[in-house]
């Protein structure tokens, strides 16, 4: 299964993103989620802040990159290091 780690926002507003390839099943991905997906949302008028979003299936989730698990970290700073621009 193919997620999408994507970075939006910031000084000069732009979107960067890397996507990598994970064997893993559909209950590890919604433990996941549940560990790191935003409960509440941020105050988007906030000058120069930057949301994370994890894509899986289609579908973005906004996440907090300071609740990945320590299983998981690696594989989010490899795809934080990959992070490409792309147009909006």
């Amino acid at each position: 299964m193919k997620i999408k780690l994507q970075r939006v926002g910031g000084i000069l507003p732009m979107t960067k993103e890397a996507a990598i390839e994970v064997d893993w099943t559909d209950e590890e991905i919604k433990k996941l989620l549940d560990c790191i997906c935003l409960k509440e949302k941020k105050d988007s008028k906030i000058r120069d802040a930057t949301a994370h979003f994890l894509e899986v299936k289609g579908k973005a989730t906004p996440i907090d990159l300071k609740k990945i698990p320590l299983e998981y970290k690696a594989i989010f700073e490899g795809l934080e290091a990959d992070m490409k621009f792309v147009k909006s």
